[in-house]
């Protein structure tokens, strides 16, 4: 028992995580008055110090806890590779030691023997500097040569960008490293999880998103133009140039330089201005610059080969860029937080987590396989993805830092299975709800709500919705917004914005193509670039009834089951289709309209404009029509029953009479649940459901009719087919919720 009189077998791990970061802190604050922390960062080439650059101004801006030392490496200090170290010096860093450590041949002889140059040199510099920790970047073989002569010199070692999964050696390399570090920071939730299969300690490990992140997220609101004219040529446009960045896959150096061969011939054939950068270091790399000089690319009009572009100038390039391609780890990751098309092309990214702004192209074995790709990027635009960051990693990385204490064992210790529980090692982060933004943009109230991983709408808003399309617009802005803003408040983590709207939507282009009578001035609406403009989050649109139809796969009835299909009955009759667990959107997007279906080739008119549609007989404006009409009859109120003078007749009315015994109201909600049954059988028979999930406010008032019509008239091999009442209390809300939470949870962000 503990001093509370607690089992320490009954606490919780966050309770446990707290007060091992308890005493952690008193041990940091003895050390703190002793002396600083001494933080040694090794770079190697211009790659991986635009990720640690951010690190090190955290660090340098925190001169009370810590003592900086840079020691440069690699390619940094050839000619050949731009002298990048020269970046350093811009930025104000005093560098402590430069060792060239590259043999010159780039094949695979010269990386072994870079790695050992690097062994003989490194020991030298670490026993003068006498680092408490050092900080390595990634997965390049001169990073392994810094792990390594760190570990055997007893030295603890912090390790930026683990647990992530590419191609090529890459991969071995990183997990070496891995396994070599004694504290880790990871960019993704995906790569938390590996780091803690790889059975390294949870408490070392700090998922925080990719420290790059923290400055592009605010680049591409600066001045750009003169980056553009002065990279590219005075008449560039934005979105009218490409960027091309490729380099050797040292596993099969032969089919990588000839894959850049097709790249580089696509691009002479597509004709658009194009920034080129020379490969890195790595083996094979001396081949592509012969292609690229075969090619003439330098001497080329539409070309700039350059050996190096600084990381903010670059990102600028490639947030205003027509497209990115090439096989560099910019493109999967740095570029999805502008939206910017990439093509990837080869094996050399493989397993990277991805967003939608990439397109694949595992096999460039063809010029034409490569111009089809520029054809279908080329000039797109994509949601911002946060994918690897959030913009907040370096304040994350420099309290980690700070909660290190040189008290603890040098020797590391693994968690072999079985694997606990995720814990990230930031606070904030254990506090943090993941959630989406929900948004139903109906035809009366704009609602937005913040709702979690679980379905539970944390806190939600609503405004009456404006009639015209600049201030729905605006006012759509102004609430996500807000909304966006109280999450921070709330402790949850937005991961997109899901919206759910009347009328035919593109979900590709999250471009609202035609919308009901009920929403006006609402056709041809792009409500994806605003929001994700505005909001730098991911943004998902689809129709009203397909949102239901999500929100019953994740959260209702329909959880767990392969095929259903949801059946709205509200002001309108709408539905969603799964088949085989997805949204079945149809050709032009208009698959789910099953208020359309025809039962009638002469019945009453719909607001579509054709007749007899299931909408025109079981929707609530035509129970309110059917009301009016007995109303205007003086055939609708019976005994108990009595309107106010401003009082407006609605369905409820109809069903009110129905009950107290008003037989025409009740033939007209019999031929109304016949109607919607008689729509249901013939969805039973086109596409065979094993559910069917009655959902909005008359929802109880069909079940039973409905049933019994299938009972009547269904083939007997769907008569068994279930329908059932949701239990979603705003399947409109959770649907657009579902957007987001599913596929964020795919991407395991």
């Amino acid at each position: 028992m503990d001093s509370n009189g607690q089992s320490p077998r009954m606490r919780g791990p966050h309770a446990l995580y707290f007060e091992n970061l308890s005493r952690r802190k008193v041990a940091m604050e003895k050390d703190t008055n002793q002396r600083k922390l001494r933080v040694c960062v090794a770079t190697c080439n211009r790659a991986d110090y635009s990720k640690l650059a951010p690190i090190m101004f955290g660090i340098k801006a925190e001169s009370a806890y810590f003592e900086l030392s840079v020691v440069v490496i690699g390619s940094h200090l050839i000619d050949d590779y731009g002298n990048t170290y020269r970046m350093i010096e811009q930025d104000d860093f005093d560098i402590q030691a430069r060792l060239h450590t590259i043999v010159r041949g780039e094949d695979e002889a010269a990386m072994v023997e870079s790695v050992g140059l690097a062994l003989v040199k490194l020991p030298d510099v670490l026993n003068r500097l006498k680092p408490d920790i050092i900080i390595v970047h990634g997965d390049r073989f001169d990073a392994l040569a810094l792990a390594t002569s760190a570990a055997l010199m007893n030295i603890r070692i912090l390790h930026i960008e683990g647990g992530e999964v590419s191609g090529t050696i890459d991969d071995s390399i990183r997990h070496a490293i891995t396994k070599l570090s004694h504290y880790h920071v990871c960019c993704t939730r995906s790569a938390e999880q590996h780091l803690i299969a790889m059975c390294e300690d949870h408490d070392r490990i700090l998922l925080a998103g990719c420290p790059s992140y923290d400055k592009l997220l605010n680049v591409k609101n600066k001045d750009y133009m003169g980056v553009m004219k002065a990279w590219l040529g005075d008449d560039v446009k934005p979105e009218e140039y490409i960027v091309a960045l490729q380099h050797p896959v040292t596993t099969d150096i032969k089919h990588s330089v000839k894959m850049f061969e097709f790249t580089l011939d696509a691009l002479i054939s597509f004709n658009k201005r194009t920034l080129v950068l020379f490969p890195n270091i790595d083996a094979g790399s001396k081949e592509m610059v012969r292609v690229m000089r075969k090619k003439g690319v330098e001497h080329h009009p539409n070309f700039r080969a350059v050996k190096h572009v600084p990381f903010e100038q670059f990102i600028q390039l490639v947030a205003h860029a027509g497209c990115m391609i090439g096989n560099s780890s910019c493109g999967v990751r740095e570029a999805g937080a502008f939206g910017t098309p990439v093509i990837n092309l080869g094996t050399r990214q493989t397993g990277r987590e991805t967003g939608e702004n990439v397109l694949h192209v595992r096999d460039a074995d063809t010029e034409n396989k490569i111009i089809h790709a520029l054809q279908l990027q080329f000039g797109k635009r994509y949601p911002c993805s946060k994918i690897y960051g959030d913009g907040n990693s370096v304040p994350r990385i420099v309290k980690f830092l700070k909660s290190i204490s040189l008290s603890e064992p040098l020797q590391k210790k693994f968690c072999f299975p079985p694997v606990k529980e995720s814990i990230s090692q930031d606070i904030d982060h254990i506090l943090e709800t993941l959630s989406a933004l929900a948004v139903d943009l109906g035809g009366t109230n704009l609602r937005i709500a913040i709702v979690s991983m679980k379905g539970e709408i944390i806190k939600k808003y609503a405004q009456p919705n404006p009639k015209t399309y600049e201030d729905r617009i605006e006012l759509i802005l102004k609430m996500c917004v807000e909304a966006a803003s109280e999450a921070v408040s709330l402790n949850c983590r937005i991961l997109g914005v899901g919206i759910s709207t009347g009328g035919r939507v593109n979900p590709h282009e999250g471009v609202v193509l035609h919308s009901t009578k009920l929403i006006q001035e609402w056709s041809s609406v792009d409500l994806r670039t605003p929001l994700s403009d505005t909001l730098h989050l991911p943004v998902w649109v689809d129709n009203d009834g397909n949102c239901a139809a999500l929100a019953e796969r994740k959260f209702g009835q329909g959880k767990g089951i392969e095929d259903f299909v949801t059946v709205i009955t509200g002001t309108g009759i709408g539905g969603g289709v799964i088949h085989h667990n997805e949204l079945v959107h149809g050709s032009s997007f208009c698959a789910g309209e099953l208020g359309h279906i025809m039962v009638s080739f002469d019945g009453p008119e719909c607001m579509c404009g054709s007749h007899g549609c299931i909408e025109a007989y079981a929707s609530g404006i035509a129970l309110q029509r059917e009301a009016k009409r007995l109303h205007d009859e003086d055939l609708l109120l019976v005994e108990d029953m009595s309107l106010k003078n401003d009082e407006s007749v609605t369905a409820v009315h109809l069903i009110q009479a129905a009950k107290l015994g008003n037989s025409k109201a009740s033939n007209i909600l019999k031929t109304a649940g016949t109607a919607l049954g008689i729509g249901i059988v013939n969805i039973l028979h086109t596409i065979n459901p094993s559910l069917v999930i009655l959902s909005g406010v008359l929802a109880n008032q069909y079940v039973n009719p409905v049933k019994e019509v299938i009972r009547q008239r269904g083939l007997a091999s769907v008569q068994d087919v279930a329908v059932v009442v949701s239990n979603l209390s705003d399947p409109a809300l959770l649907g657009a919720a579902s957007m987001v939470l599913d596929y964020t949870t795919r991407r395991t962000y």
